[in-house]
């Protein structure tokens, strides 16, 4: 493979060597034929005149000398021209000698090269060997891996299965549970909607049993009022007659009749008075409420609010402060053992009047003191969340 460059330029150098050599022979032919030509046709000419003029002699052998420098010259130029030539084709030859001697340089280094890289390529092929022999350990040791962590991914599945299975089990029971709870709920509500109505029904029987006790009262004290007055108009009828019966009496007897006799009426007017006292003891008094409203402080029903707003309070719940600087107005109704009849917001902040009311729905109210129940059953409670 490295001969054929080589063989071709040996080829190109003999065909040039060649064709100077058949040009050199083409001039030399032709300066030898130019040469022949002119002398036959200036010296070949015969002379038909007798007489020669010398200027037209002279004049010919100037033109001759003329002619034959001319070709001197040509001569001298066409040899030049080959010694050119010639050197050119010798200069020439010297650097295709001098390319044929880098060729075989080039030759000698291509085939070191050539050399060099079968090396190469041999150490090539040897590491491709080793890299082979690599490759297959690593794909071996890769494959190990990947049996060892599709297991390891197989035992972690059935671990996160298990664990789902767990976690769905306790999801369900944490729904049974609240399922119950909200079951517990809506029964406790019902029961407290229950209680609502027997409280209404029960003091609205006590009303009605109050107003019943009210008009038999009243119904008793007509009686008594009549009974009063009849026994007046029968001890009026019993003094005219004892007046009549003992006109004779001193003044002083008389004096003494009347005054035992106001005694007497003192006495029955007492127990009539204690009679109808405790016929009307279970009515409401209105100075007695006033008694006991006036007997109870304003920093008590302070502190009973109170109490209600801290039972709200541990019911709502306040996310990182949301309803800070927030109030509600809310309107509760509460039963005499603390029960929540009905609570309503009356004004304040939506969102936060949506929660309090739900707090305020799940929260154990204290029991109010008898004392000032009346002043607290319907009460308004300024709710700010702490």
């Amino acid at each position: 493979m490295s001969y054929k460059p080589n063989s071709k330029l040996s080829i190109a150098i003999i065909i040039s060597i060649i064709l100077h050599v058949i040009l050199i022979i083409i001039l030399g032919y032709r300066a030898l034929h130019d040469n022949d030509a002119n002398y036959g046709s200036v010296n070949g000419n015969s002379i038909d005149a007798i007489m020669v003029d010398p200027s037209v002699m002279t004049e010919q052998y100037q033109r001759q000398l003329k002619t034959q420098v001319s070709q001197k010259q040509a001569e001298q130029q066409r040899q030049q021209q080959i010694d050119n030539q010639a050197r050119e084709l010798q200069e020439q030859q010297l650097a295709q000698q001098q390319r044929l001697k880098e060729l075989e340089r080039e030759r000698l280094r291509v085939e070191e090269l050539q050399k060099k890289e079968a090396e190469a390529a041999e150490a090539a092929r040897v590491a491709r060997q080793k890299e082979e022999a690599d490759r297959k350990a690593k794909e071996q040791l890769e494959e190990q891996q990947r049996q060892a962590e599709k297991q390891r991914l197989e035992q972690q599945q059935a671990e996160l299965a298990k664990q789902k299975a767990e976690q769905e089990a306790k999801l369900k029971a944490e729904r049974e549970l609240l399922e119950k709870q909200r079951e517990e709920n809506q029964r406790k509500q019902e029961e407290l909607a229950k209680q609502k109505a027997e409280h209404e029904a029960k003091a609205k029987a006590e009303q009605e049993l109050l107003e019943k006790q009210r008009a038999e009262n009243e119904r008793k004290q007509a009686e008594l009022a009549k009974q009063k007055e009849e026994q007046a108009k029968k001890q009026a009828a019993e003094k005219a007659a004892a007046e009549k019966a003992a006109a004779d009496k001193a003044a002083a007897d008389k004096a003494a009749a009347e005054k035992a006799k106001k005694a007497a009426q003192a006495k029955k007017d007492k127990e009539l008075d204690n009679l109808l006292g405790g016929l009307t003891s279970g009515s409401p008094s209105p100075s007695g409420g006033a008694a006991s409203r006036k007997g109870v402080s304003n920093g008590e029903l302070d502190k009973y609010k109170s109490l209600v707003q801290n039972a709200i309070s541990n019911k709502f719940i306040n996310p990182n402060k949301l309803y800070s600087g927030r109030n509600c107005i809310l309107e509760i109704q509460i039963a005499p053992d603390g029960l929540l009849l009905s609570v309503s917001a009356k004004g304040g902040d939506d969102a936060l009047c949506r929660e309090a009311l739900a707090a305020t729905k799940q929260a154990v109210i204290p029991k109010p003191a008898s004392a000032f129940y009346n002043q607290v059953k319907t009460m308004t409670i300024d709710f700010q969340p702490k």
